[in-house]
């Protein structure tokens, strides 16, 4: 893989390197450094390469705050865990809290440095294990392994997570790509399809219930503008493999097609104080419902919660890809 020529910077005495892999297509640069945290996915599109996330191209503030931009994986959990705790047969389990509601959110790999296995134009593949992390926010023992396959107009992603640990674990994983509203000025909105027929009542992203039927402005499944619907949610109940985001301006669509296992999706379009849209929407694949380890405890079904025996591997894949409309 080609490092991209003068995206370095040293914070915290740590250097990082932007990698690229990059086709007539797409083009993608990330950090390995920082949790493989993407800084940007480009397509070609009528000729003009164009961002179809929200750059991330301010390297310190990430280190301090790894959110709002690009994309980052979220494991060994996703989205948050209730009062940065949880309890697995019987035993409770206390994390350091990581954002401001006293939660644990994302995981702990978004800001840790992974090694790099394999770096070409068109693939990427690193690793990540927590006993090598004398502070990781998690009490069993974890191997991670991460890949990108860069084939034509898609992108295949993929993790993995193995039990290195002597007792039974519980994990979920995600990603987190802000995708623009609008990519072009041609662009009024997005359109964007979500193919759930649940979602998580919650207060504070935290869920208080079962997933229940979508309605009103949680129902993503049909083809219409996004506009301002202030979401923050969780869902679930999904009909079809793949979420669409169209842009009928700039005429072109990206899609997401989810392996089984990522049986969840967070869509985060949050709106100013004015109620006016923001100009990014999240959509994030994901295996677990928020607070998933604490649902899981309680008996709720189809909470995505995956327990591994120890030396099990499990992971799943999506897949990006565009294409013109």
């Amino acid at each position: 893989m080609q490092s991209a020529a003068t995206a370095h910077a040293t914070v915290e005495a740590r250097r990082l390197t932007e990698l690229e892999l990059k086709n007539d297509r797409l083009e993608l640069t990330l950090l390995p450094e920082l949790g493989c945290h993407w800084t940007r996915l480009r397509a070609s599109a009528k000729g003009a390469w164009l961002d179809l996330l929200v750059p991330a191209t301010d390297h310190e503030a990430l280190l301090r705050r790894p959110t709002g931009s690009g994309s980052y994986v979220l494991a060994p959990w996703s989205n948050r865990i209730a009062g940065a705790a949880f309890e697995l047969e019987g035993r409770r389990h206390v994390l350091r809290p990581s954002f401001p509601d006293g939660t644990a959110i994302h995981g702990d790999v978004r800001a840790r440095a992974w090694k790099v296995i394999l770096a070409t134009a068109e693939a990427f593949e690193a690793a990540l294990d927590s006993r090598e992390l004398s502070d990781f926010n998690y009490p069993f023992a974890l191997r991670f392994r991460h890949r990108l396959d860069l084939e034509g107009e898609r992108l295949r992603v993929e993790l993995s997570i193995e039990n290195a640990d002597r007792e039974r674990a519980p994990v979920g994983f995600g990603f987190h790509p802000f995708l623009k509203r609008r990519l072009t000025a041609a662009d009024a909105d997005a359109i964007l399809v979500v193919p759930a027929s649940k979602v998580y009542p919650a207060e504070g992203c935290i869920p208080t219930g079962p997933a229940e039927p979508v309605s009103g402005r949680t129902d993503l499944r049909h083809v219409r503008f996004l506009g301002a619907p202030g979401l923050d949610h969780c869902f679930t109940g999904l009909e079809s493999e793949e979420i669409r985001a169209i842009y009928p301006g700039t005429r072109l669509e990206v899609r997401f097609r989810l392996d089984p296992a990522f049986t969840h999706v967070v869509v985060y379009a949050p709106n100013d104080a004015d109620g006016r849209p923001r100009d990014f929407v999240a959509v994030e694949p994901v295996t677990n419902a928020n607070d998933g380890f604490n649902a899981f405890a309680r008996g709720w079904p189809g909470t995505g919660v995956k327990v591994l025996e120890p030396g099990e591997r499990w992971g799943a894949a999506w897949e990006l890809s565009v294409g013109d409309i």
